[in-house]
């Protein structure tokens, strides 16, 4: 069970990855198309709103990467265990 921290740090993870895009599809959108600055915002709003589960997600999914090694061998020992309770059980 992941900590409360974890989502603070999955948090600051998202955060930075957004910012890095939105500020480049606002540039791209105003030097590249010739937009204003409050449409290149409303561009970047409007893709904030439709991607924000799957930004968060993604900042939770780089964050746990970071955080836990993964072993393959683990997922075996992990369904074995469970097996083993169910059996016992």
């Amino acid at each position: 069970m992941p900590e409360p921290g974890f989502y603070f740090g999955a948090m600051f993870i998202s955060y930075i990855f957004t910012a890095f895009l939105f500020l480049f599809v606002a540039l791209v959108a105003m030097f590249g198309f010739n937009l204003s600055p409050t449409e290149a915002i409303g561009i970047v709003a409007i893709i904030a709103v439709l991607f924000f589960v799957y930004f968060f997600r993604l900042g939770r999914s780089i964050w746990i990467h970071i955080n836990v090694r993964y072993r393959p061998e683990s997922v075996e020992l992990f369904r074995a265990d469970k097996a083993h309770k169910i059996r016992t059980d």
